[in-house]
């Protein structure tokens, strides 16, 4: 990273992904236009960008986010893993740093340009991190991050052509939760309504005896992999007293 770029940022913490080191650092001060980093060298080439996925503490900042975008219902203060574009530059030593331009210190309201959106969450779990790649269309984990489950896509262009889910440095989604809830936003004012009965029911071990078939189990929480619909929403999973509070992917 050369002086002009270093100066724009301030180091994080070291992460390590798939065995290797990294040092991480967000933009700084906050708000920091993403032009002036680009100016500094943050990248030049797509090639340079792939997906860090990292247990998170999820803010409101980010929880706003990541809802407007598609990626489900869950609490400010719940643990998730959250992707995130990164930009990697390799040291001549053959050290690896990483530039997370979505982080920043404290919250920015949104400017209307994507690329210079921010958000405060605290990656915290940093040895427990993977990472998705840009350039490989065959990547599952990517695919999952930019379409909804019903074939559209999470950020459409104004056309409505999907956007490569990439081509924006500050771009961020939730890797899908391990269960779902039925969808039963359907009051009036947009509220829950626990008496709703929509598309989205338990199979196997939820479902109907002795077959598994689906059954309606009323607006709860269900294992994605046992819940079948259209109208199912990832969710984070219920946890109970004893139960480590441990990712939730």
């Amino acid at each position: 990273m050369n002086p002009k770029l270093r100066a724009l940022v301030v180091g994080v913490g070291v992460f390590v992904v798939s065995g290797i080191n990294y040092a991480v650092f967000i933009r700084t001060p906050p708000g920091q236009p993403v032009d002036n980093l680009r100016d500094a060298g943050l990248f030049s080439e797509r090639t340079d960008r792939f997906v860090l996925a990292c247990p998170e503490k999820i803010t409101q900042a980010t929880r706003n986010n990541l809802r407007n975008n598609g990626y489900g219902s869950f609490n400010v203060g719940s643990i998730h893993r959250v992707a995130r574009v990164v930009i990697e530059h390799t040291l001549p030593d053959g050290g690896r740093e990483l530039v997370n331009p979505s982080l920043d210190v404290f919250a920015v309201e949104d400017a209307g340009d994507e690329e210079d959106e921010t958000d405060d969450s605290l990656q915290f779990r940093t040895d427990d991190c993977f990472r998705l790649q840009c350039n490989d269309d065959s990547d599952a984990g990517l695919r999952g991050l930019n379409w909804l489950p019903d074939g559209g896509a999470r950020h459409p262009f104004p056309d409505g052509g999907p956007r490569p889910w990439c081509n924006v440095s500050t771009r961020r989604g939730r890797v899908t939760p391990p269960c779902v809830i039925p969808d039963c936003w359907t009051m009036p004012d947009g509220g829950w309504n626990d008496d709703a009965v929509v598309d989205c029911r338990g199979i196997g071990p939820f479902g109907q005896f002795p077959g598994g078939e689906p059954r309606w189990r009323g607006c709860n929480t269900t294992p994605a992999q046992f819940a079948t619909g259209t109208q199912c929403v990832p969710v984070e999973c219920t946890v109970v007293a004893g139960d480590s509070v441990g990712v939730l992917r």
